[in-house]
C-alpha cells in the first residue's frame, strides 16, 4: 500500500509548478512521520507519507522507515568503540568509514578518530620499547603527538628511561623538562623531578625545581621538601628539627618530618592499550562489551582518556560500567568520586574478578586521602592476590608509621615500620632515618646510633650525621 502511494505521489508531483518542488523534508517536518512508525500505527504512516511526498516530490523515503530522523549512527559507534578496546584497529577504521558513508551528515566527534590513532600507536610505541628501539619509538611518538599528552605522562617517562639506558642522560633531561613545562598535576610532577634526579647535576636539578616552582608559587614549600630530600640523598641540603618526648631539639630532615608514598600503584594485567598508565582495571570475560555505553567507556579509559570516560559514564546504571568510572574518577586524583563509584557497582552485578578490584581500587584512594584505617577495613574483608595485598599493606603501615611518630607514638611507629620493612623487603631510606629518630625519642639511644651509623655506613648524608650526632650526644 506505501509503495502504491509513493508512486501516486510522484504522479501528482508532475503536476506541481517548479516553485513548489523542494529537495527534502527538514528534520522536524519528519517528526510525526517518525512518531507513527513508532507507534506501528500504519494508516497514519501512509497519510503522512502522502503529505510529505506531495510537499517534496523531489524526496525518496527510505525502504526502511524506522530509520525516518535517524542522522547519526548508534550501533555502530558502539562496535567502534569495542573494537578499538579489543585492539581491532582495522575494523575500527573500517567501522567508522561505512557510517561516515551511511549517514553522510554526520561527522563524528573528534575523539572518535584521536582515539584510534592513540589506542593504534600505543600498541606501537609499547612494542618498540619492548625491543628497546629507541629510534623507532621516538618517531612514533612524534608522528602520534597524543601519546604524550600529560594524562599519558608514563610514555614520556619510560621514553626518557629509554634514552637514559642508551647513555644519552642530556636527551632523557630534556624529556623531563618538557614533561615539568606541560603538565600540571602535582603528583606527575613530584614523580618526575624524582626521576630527573638520576640524570641531572645538582644545578640541573635545582633548575628544574625552579621552573615548576614559577609555575606554582603557591606550591613552593612542598617542591622545596622534595628538593631538600633529594638533595639530602646527594648528601646536600639543609635538615629541618623536632622535639623529643624531653622538649630537647634533635635534627630531623625535612624528608622525614613529612614522608610520602611515592609508588603508583595499578591493579594487575592492565589492558594491552594502557601498560603506560599508572591505575587500570584488568580486562575481564565479562559480558560488559555488551551492555549499553560499555564498550566506549572501556576503549576511552583504555586510551588513558580519563574525562572523557568520566563524561561517557555519566548517569550509567551499568555496574561495570560505573566500575570502570571508578578507575578513571581515581586517575583523575578525584578520590572521593571513586569511592562512590566502587561503592555503587559493589552493589550491582559484578563478577569476583571485578568485586575483588572494585574493593582494591577503594582502598587505594583511601590511602589516596590518607586514610589507611579505612583502607585496613577493606583489607581485612577482601581476598586480594597477592600483589594486590602488599600493595594496600606497604601504603597502610608507610601512612601509619608516619602518622604515629607525628603523634609522638614512637614504638608504635617502630613497630609499623619494622612491618614496613618485612612486608616489602626493605624501606625507604626516609623512613628508616624517621625509624632511628623514633629509637632515640623512645629512649633506646643504642639502638638509635646503630641505625644512623648503618645509614651513614651505606651513604653518608647531612641527615645521617646529624642523626648519628644526636644520638651520640653531640
Amino acid at each position: 500500500m506505501i509503495r502504491s502511494l509513493a508512486a501516486l505521489a510522484f504522479v501528482l508531483a508532475g503536476a506541481l509548478p517548479a516553485s513548489a518542488q523542494q529537495s527534502a523534508p527538514a528534520a522536524d517536518e519528519l517528526l510525526a512521520l517518525n512518531f507513527y512508525v513508532q507507534q506501528q500505527d500504519t494508516k497514519a504512516v501512509e497519510a503522512e507519507l502522502l503529505r510529505l511526498q506531495l510537499k517534496y516530490p523531489q524526496w525518496t523515503p527510505p525502504q526502511d522507515l524506522s530509520r525516518i530522523g535517524v542522522t547519526a549512527p548508534s550501533a555502530e559507534i558502539d562496535a567502534f568503540y569495542r573494537q578499538v578496546a579489543e585492539g581491532r584497529f582495522d575494523q575500527a577504521r573500517e567501522t567508522l568509514a561505512k557510517a561516515r558513508q551511511d549517514y553522510p551528515d554526520w561527522n563524528p566527534p573528534a575523539e572518535m578518530p584521536d582515539l584510534l590513532e592513540i589506542a593504534e600507536g600505543q600498541v606501537l610505541l609499547d612494542a618498540a620499547l619492548e625491543e628497546e628501539n629507541l629510534a623507532n619509538a621516538l618517531q612514533i611518538a612524534g608522528n602520534v603527538p597524543g601519546l604524550l599528552r600529560c594524562d599519558r605522562i608514563n610514555n614520556a617517562w619510560r621514553l626518557a628511561e629509554a634514552q637514559q639506558a642508551g647513555g644519552s642522560d642530556g636527551d632523557a633531561l630534556g624529556t623531563y623538562r618538557a614533561v615539568l613545562t606541560a603538565c600540571i598535576n602535582e603528583p606527575d610532577l613530584v614523580a618526575t623531578l624524582e626521576k630527573a634526579d638520576e640524570v641531572a647535576s645538582e644545578t640541573e636539578l635545582r633548575s628544574l625545581f625552579a621552573q615548576v616552582m614559577s609555575r606554582f608559587p603557591e606550591q613552593e614549600e612542598r617542591y622545596s621538601e622534595v628538593l631538600q630530600r633529594l638533595l639530602a640523598g646527594r648528601g646536600s641540603g639543609e635538615p629541618s628539627v623536632t622535639s623529643d618526648s624531653t622538649g630537647a631539639e634533635r635534627p630531623v630532615p625535612r624528608s622525614a618530618t613529612a614522608p610520602r608514598s611515592t609508588a603508583r600503584p595499578a591493579p594487575e594485567a592492565p589492558a594491552a592499550a594502557a601498560q603506560a598508565t599508572a591505575s587500570q582495571p584488568p580486562r575481564t570475560t565479562s559480558s560488559r562489551a555488551q551492555q549499553p555505553g560499555a564498550s566506549s567507556v572501556d576503549a576511552l579509559a583504555a586510551a588513558g582518556d580519563w574525562s572523557g570516560c568520566m563524561q561517557r559514564s555519566a548517569g550509567s546504571t551499568v555496574a561495570t560500567v560505573i566500575y570502570q568510572r571508578g578507575w578513571c574518577a581515581f586517575n583523575l586524583e578525584r578520590p572521593m568520586e571513586a569511592i562512590s563509584a566502587f561503592r555503587t557497582a559493589l552493589a550491582g552485578r559484578l563478577d569476583p574478578t571485578q568485586r575483588r578490584d572494585a574493593a582494591f581500587g577503594m582502598a587505594l584512594a583511601y590511602l589516596k586521602m590518607n586514610m589507611p584505617e579505612e583502607a585496613a577495613r577493606i583489607s581485612a574483608g577482601t581476598d586480594f592476590t597477592r600483589s594486590q595485598r602488599v600493595d594496600i599493606e606497604r601504603q597502610i603501615l608507610d601512612q601509619r608509621g608516619v602518622l604515629a611518630y607525628r603523634n609522638k607514638q614512637y614504638k608504635q611507629a617502630i613497630q609499623y615500620f619494622d612491618a614496613l620493612e618485612q612486608v616489602a623487603g626493605g624501606i625507604r631510606r626516609d623512613l628508616a632515618i624517621l625509624r632511628a629518630y623514633a629509637y632515640l625519642n623512645s629512649g633506646n639511644q643504642s639502638r638509635a646510633r646503630a641505625e644512623f651509623l648503618r645509614l651513614n655506613n651505606e651513604i653518608s648524608t647531612r641527615e645521617s650525621r646529624a642523626g648519628l650526632s644526636a644520638a651520640s650526644g653531640g
